[in-house]
């Protein structure tokens, strides 16, 4: 089974960028793009992978502290939450960073032991290790013969 990842970009809308910011504007015309699921305003780029024990996902969060971000596991759903507060009293020139809030949701492949999820926050990167439940392990099962 393939995971599905969701984008939640409602949360930030366009009113949550700098307000010097007027590249948005003219991103249309040259070749930008200010579609409402673009990765850099849903929480930055994800991976995932397992192997037979644990679902790994890892999340580029650059710019985000820990005290901003929130991680849940909840029937079969993976939810990280968080935002990007931009730095106080920096008159910018030009940013193409993106600020606010964003949420990731990923519908995890397997069933999880949610009590054994650890959640890492290391160089801007965000690991999750999600170990499988036993159920969800594969099982050998023996032959029996006559």
């Amino acid at each position: 089974m393939f995971p599905v990842l969701h984008n939640n970009a409602a949360l930030s809308p366009l009113s949550m960028r700098p307000v010097n910011r007027l590249d948005w504007l003219l991103d249309p015309f040259f070749g930008g793009d200010v579609s409402f699921t673009d990765q850099s305003r849903s929480g930055g780029p994800v991976a995932m992978w397992e192997d037979d024990d644990h679902v790994t996902i890892e999340a580029d969060l650059p710019g985000v502290s820990d005290n901003d971000v929130d991680v849940t596991v909840q029937n079969g759903m993976l939810f990280v939450r968080g935002e990007r507060k931009p730095a106080e009293g920096r008159p910018y020139i030009y940013d193409g960073r993106w600020y606010g809030r964003f949420e990731r949701i990923v519908t995890l492949p397997e069933a999880v032991e949610t009590e054994a999820v650890q959640a890492t926050l290391m160089n801007g990167v965000l690991r999750i290790d999600l170990p499988k439940s036993p159920e969800a392990k594969p099982k050998k099962i023996s032959l029996k013969t006559n």
